[in-house]
């Protein structure tokens, strides 16, 4: 059991290395000693030391990729502002000027500036300090006056990744389709991959028939669901926030039946 006397007056300092780390470790697990809120104790935030390996200044709250062509120095992880976001990226607690050494949360509670709506929220490398709302991403645990408060390493809602499933590119600005299939009055025929400029409505396969009794290409669009649009989700834009919902339909089926020519 470790124990520390009281240093009285006129006595000569003796640095110890024990203390000195249990005080660091206390002073990590409190996020600081600041005049906001700290964490809680035993908040579940995970914390690593981090160095920024980038050339310019990276503000507090930014998604960092771990920079993998550069060398730890000490147990500091270098870092760079967010180029690929399927790889393992955390967020800065402080601004780390080029070089200079810091805390990066790569799991619990995190504090982020957002843009949009939404339940979710996820970074993009075009602007990897401001995190976009959606359906998709860490869940955000409070959101007030353009900040948030997300919670890192827990998983989104359950995402349905069959066919016709929808997913949102924040760099592209696209809504994606998966491919899929339908069945036309017993025909089987695959409908390939779509992608959509996002807006508010149903999203469906289309395919007509015409007065010859031809079959149109099947497409997706974004629709009204009708005899010849079968629809298999929907979308919510609202400026930079797509919110969407995949019908988890596997199969868009088409029962018609008409007159297609007087002579035939």
């Amino acid at each position: 059991m470790a124990f520390f006397p009281d240093v009285t007056k006129g006595q000569s300092f003796t640095p110890s290395a024990l203390l000195s780390n249990n005080v660091r470790h206390m002073v990590n697990s409190l996020n600081g000693f600041q005049n906001g809120g700290h964490a809680a104790a035993n908040s579940g935030v995970v914390r690593i030391q981090v160095y920024n390996a980038s050339s310019g200044e990276i503000p507090a709250g930014c998604a960092v990729n771990f920079k993998s062509d550069a060398a730890l120095c000490g147990d500091a992880v270098p870092v760079e502002p967010l180029k690929d976001a399927a790889k393992p990226w955390g967020v800065t607690v402080l601004k780390l000027a080029a070089k200079q050494m810091g805390d990066c949360i790569i799991s619990g509670p995190a504090t982020v500036a957002v843009s949009g709506t939404g339940d979710y929220a996820s970074p993009s490398t075009s602007n990897p300090a401001t995190f976009t709302r959606g359906a998709s991403g860490s869940p955000v645990l409070f959101s007030n006056s353009g900040k948030a408060v997300i919670n890192l390493g827990a998983s989104t809602q359950d995402m349905y990744d069959g066919p016709f499933a929808l997913s949102y590119d924040a760099e592209t600005k696209k809504l994606k389709v998966a491919a899929g299939y339908l069945n036309r009055n017993g025909e089987w025929k695959d409908v390939p991959a779509a992608e959509l400029a996002p807006s508010t409505g149903t999203v469906c396969v289309r395919t007509t028939l015409d007065s010859e009794g031809s079959w149109s290409e099947p497409e997706v669009k974004i629709a009204t669901p009708g005899q010849y649009a079968f629809p298999i989700g929907s979308c919510k834009a609202s400026g930079e926030s797509v919110i969407f919902c995949s019908f988890r339909v596997p199969v868009a089926i088409f029962m018609v039946a008409d007159i297609c020519s007087t002579t035939n």
